[in-house]
């Protein structure tokens, strides 16, 4: 977008002021003032709406989308419902010829997905999802490394994810006990489109599911999880029965592995051939020299403002894919996968 050789700025509307809206999603914007301005904020608690849009600076407040979109006419509507509003919510504001982003995940069913990106289409505007860990920026250079090649040939991958029980497990009428499957509707997604990231054609999904916690509300707070592809199957574990949290994904290659932690934005590349002293202590010398050079930049990156959450890098992205008119980061039919693959896992959880 170009106004007397200036770029126009978007105007954008954040429907959902809930927690990740404020953590996460009206940050990233406001730190891209050079290109969004952010007008309004929109929920059905309106008392809700009216204290973010005050703390945040934002203009307006809504309770209403409709109202919203009649009179602000936003350029992009960014979506931070619970999923199972999100393509009601998606088609209005694209049927208003708004370029729409959306929280994970991009529905709670692949037939609204498919509501979704026939308007995308319809109305010729961008639709696209949040997959915040896929733009952590150890996650974007081991998938540069798997690309050319310098692990050698991809073999597997395992992930684990780690929730505190307080964030999810104890609170009985958060939104995330409506969502099929529960809980893991929640988390799920989030381990479904790092596999996809190189898992390829999905062919089968297994799942072992527990319950250690006591919490009467909850089916299962436990899982493993098996994605099977063409290629390789990522083995996942995710759990919300600890204390803590922990984000790590390791990559196998014929020659090399990787192992990224989430938490500390770390990637180390591993490679023992044998367990000989000499090997192990080159191997231990190489793996402190990557930790060293990993703080150091991530240090660096943060004295100097550079974003390192994969909110705020993904949603620049957007941003300049639009003003740009580029392909968007997440492509509509990328969520659509998750979901698809998603609705697997909740489907083997009913047959048990």
């Amino acid at each position: 977008m170009k106004n007397n050789g200036n770029v126009k700025k978007l105007k954008v509307a954040v429907v959902g002021a809930g927690f990740v809206a404020q953590k996460r999603h009206i940050p990233a914007f406001l730190r891209l003032k050079k290109y969004v301005s952010l007008t309004a904020v929109c929920d059905l608690n309106y008392e809700l709406a009216k204290n973010v849009a005050k703390t945040f600076g934002v203009p307006n407040a809504y309770s209403n989308i409709s109202d919203m979109l009649s009179k602000e006419h936003p350029d992009v509507v960014d979506v931070c419902t619970p999923p199972q509003v999100h393509a009601p919510v998606a088609v209005e504001a694209m049927e208003h010829g708004c370029h729409v982003l959306l929280e994970k995940p991009m529905a709670s069913s692949v037939a609204d997905c498919d509501k979704m990106i026939e308007a995308s289409r319809k109305y010729g505007v961008k639709l696209s999802i949040v997959h915040n860990q896929r733009f952590y920026p150890p996650f974007l250079k081991a998938e540069e490394l798997v690309k050319n090649g310098a692990i050698g040939e991809l073999t597997g991958m395992r992930i684990i994810s780690l929730t505190p029980r307080e964030e999810y497990l104890v609170h009985e009428k958060h939104w995330i006990h409506k969502l099929p499957g529960g809980i893991i509707g929640e988390t799920g997604p989030h381990v479904i489109y790092m596999s996809l990231a190189f898992v390829k054609n999905v062919k089968n999904v297994e799942v072992v599911a527990r319950k250690i916690t006591n919490y009467p509300w909850i089916l299962y707070d436990d899982y493993r999880i098996e994605i099977e592809g063409e290629n390789i199957t990522s083995s996942i574990i995710v759990s919300h029965t600890n204390n803590y949290t922990a984000s790590k994904v390791e990559l196998f290659g014929t020659e090399y592995s990787l192992e990224m932690d989430l938490q500390s934005m770390l990637l180390i590349r591993y490679r023992r051939s044998n367990l000989k002293t000499v090997s192990i202590a080159k191997s231990s010398i190489s793996n402190a020299w990557q930790t060293i050079k990993g703080i150091a930049s991530n240090t660096l990156k943060t004295m100097l403002g550079e974003p390192m959450l994969g909110h705020d890098i993904m949603i620049e992205k957007f941003v300049k894919s639009i003003i740009n008119n580029q392909s968007v980061p997440v492509t509509p039919e990328e969520g659509r996968e998750t979901v698809r693959v998603l609705e697997s896992i909740v489907e083997k959880l009913k047959s048990k």
